[in-house]
């Protein structure tokens, strides 16, 4: 559907307007950057270094890598060298445009199953309410492995909306459903299994789907994904691994993920869900209550987000699949009313209430936008630096954990004549000076006296509520500060310059190896 183009235009002006990225994508981002220069020359990976927490699959990377390659080399012979791809972080806005296009072909097959089941009007709404969502564009060509997984989940749950829609062909679609959901399950995210598993006991009961299906298909599928995975990703981590395995029993066995934070039971409920949803919260919940078929695409979803609910460690990305099908379930409301207001004037006020409602949400996603940018001082800050030094001179850097961790990625390491280092040993000052740094990006320069403060990166802090006196007197005299709240930032990174290299080396020397002089008095 040509309209989901809308979509691809957002996510691509996400992208282009914030390139950075943060700690959760880093170790697709990495990868994605690893395949793409060095290939097999696994010495200089990243991850072999900085392994995280818990391994991840190279599958998508890997995909991604060699896709991005493809781009980049069609780009340069297409376009003059360095007027479109003049530097590895143009290359880092290359990769995730090219996951952001997969991920919208993945919205464009579930546009076109919303089609199928609700008609072309209810297609359409569908596009344009998740436009007015923030969450699944802004991170639809960010590298999380649930991004990864998305197109993969969007393209089963596609086959299985179509699947009540034809009868003749509808046990087809849901062996089509069991493969795409049973991959992404297995090579990516666990959860995504999680959702096939109550998807087709749903089916089960139904009587739509037989045991003998969901055995042959879901081993079949289980098998060829483990020969995908496995293989792959034992080549790379050096050792026999299923990556997507430990990070299951990492989080759902020995349940670590709550370290991270935990939230009561209905967390997504009335916290998350609103967030994403938007309008089609509202709506979808209509849907629930006036539509057989809404009820039995919804269910499911609802299953899956309570039973994720029972786990104590809580995050909006683990129930990011089920936000196209409330979103088709609100759409579903939406043509309902468009069809119904030519026979009554009242419907057609209901209309216009629901497209205020939809222009307020995009007002809201615009803001979460505005103030997600500024999440990302440590790329920043790194792309300041090479602006700020001569790139012919020698710099050593050093990029501390924070600055790691909001955007600083090997995409941002530009020249090719600095060396760039992430140490995370380092204790004291003196462990600085004898790595022989130029530079640091750090967010505590006062324990670094040798060094000098040259720039200073500004992140998000918080938000403040405008009073409506306030509000009302800047809007008059800016209509660009129509926003009800100020953004707040704050200091988060500094970029510093060693100050008489020379002369430091000499007193460090001095620190660490005393010399005891003696003299002698001749008579």
């Amino acid at each position: 559907m040509k309209i989901v183009g809308l979509a691809f235009f957002l996510i691509a002006t996400y992208c282009v307007l914030c390139p950075y990225t943060k700690v959760e994508e880093s170790f697709n981002l990495q990868a994605t950057h690893d395949v793409t220069h060095h290939i097999t020359n696994l010495d200089r990976y990243d991850h072999l270094e900085f392994p995280g927490v818990v391994p991840r699959t190279f599958v998508g990377p890997t995909v991604l890598g060699l896709l991005t390659s493809v781009a980049v080399h069609l780009l340069r012979l297409a376009v003059p060298e360095g007027q479109v791809i003049g530097s590895t972080i143009a290359e880092q806005i290359v990769a995730r445009l090219v996951l952001g296009a997969v991920v919208t072909l993945g919205l464009n097959r579930f546009a076109v199953a919303v089609k199928t089941l609700f008609g072309y009007r209810a297609a359409v709404a569908f596009v344009l309410l998740l436009c007015c969502q923030f969450h699944i564009l802004f991170w639809s060509s960010r590298t999380l492995p649930n991004t990864f997984a998305l197109p993969l989940a969007l393209t089963g749950l596609a086959n299985w909306i179509e699947s009540m829609a034809e009868t003749a062909d509808h046990d087809k679609k849901l062996r089509r459903m069991i493969w795409h959901l049973t991959v992404g399950g297995i090579v990516f995210r666990f959860e995504v299994g999680v959702l096939l598993a109550i998807l087709v006991l749903v089916e089960w009961v139904s009587d739509r789907l037989s045991i003998q299906t969901i055995v042959t298909q879901g081993v079949f599928a289980a098998a060829i994904s483990l020969a995908l995975t496995v293989p792959l990703d034992s080549f790379f981590w050096q050792r026999w691994l299923w990556p997507e395995g430990v990070v299951f029993y990492f989080n759902a066995i020995l349940n670590k993920s709550s370290e991270w934070g935990t939230l009561p039971f209905h967390a997504y409920f009335v916290n998350f869900l609103p967030r994403l949803l938007l309008v089609s919260y509202p709506l979808s919940a209509i849907a629930f209550i006036t539509d057989a078929r809404i009820r039995r695409i919804l269910t499911p979803a609802l299953i899956y987000i309570a039973a994720f609910s029972l786990l104590p460690h809580k995050e909006w990305r683990f129930i990011i699949y089920t936000v196209p099908i409330f979103t088709a379930a609100a759409a579903s409301v939406v043509a309902k009313v468009s069809v119904r207001m030519k026979r009554s004037y009242i419907y057609s006020i209901i209309l216009l209430g629901i497209i205020g409602a939809m222009v307020f949400s995009w007002a809201g996603s615009s803001l979460m936008f505005v103030i997600s940018r500024r999440n990302y001082p440590g790329g920043h800050a790194l792309y300041t630096l090479h602006a700020l030094e001569d790139p012919n001179e020698p710099v050593s850097v050093h990029l501390d954990v924070l600055t790691a961790m909001t955007g600083a990625s090997r995409f941002g390491e530009m020249n090719p004549l600095w060396t760039y280092s992430k140490n995370e040993e380092h204790a004291t000052s003196d462990d600085y000076l004898e790595e022989g740094y130029t530079h640091l990006i750090t967010a505590t320069p006062e324990i670094h006296p040798e060094f000098q403060i040259i720039d200073t990166t500004y992140g998000f802090d918080h938000v403040q509520l405008k009073s409506p006196r306030v509000y009302l007197h800047n809007f008059a005299l800016r209509w660009d500060r129509f926003w009800p709240v100020d953004i707040i930032m704050t200091p988060k990174l500094y970029t510093m310059r060693l100050q008489h290299p020379q002369q430091v080396w000499i007193e460090y020397m001095l620190r660490k190896h005393p010399v005891v002089m003696y003299s002698k008095t001749y008579w």
